[in-house]
């Protein structure tokens, strides 16, 4: 399993889907699930996160596990 290093860009706390720019990427966004453990005050925009992308490698496999600021 990856995990990446990611930027957040925006939080939907009602699907609790969160999209994020993954670092090396200028431009394209990815939105993934965020583990609900995480409060919803912490997924602000401009928060840095980690995403595990699963045993696929694949965006819809991924998942937002840590987010700091």
């Amino acid at each position: 399993m990856a995990t990446l290093r990611a930027l957040i860009v925006s939080f939907d706390a009602g699907t609790w889907i969160a999209t994020v720019r993954l670092d090396g990427s200028p431009a394209q966004t990815v939105d993934v699930p965020t583990n609900r453990a995480i409060a919803a005050a912490d997924m602000t925009a401009g928060s840095r996160a980690i995403v595990d992308t699963g045993d696929h490698n694949h965006p819809a496999d991924a998942v937002v596990t840590a987010v700091w600021t």
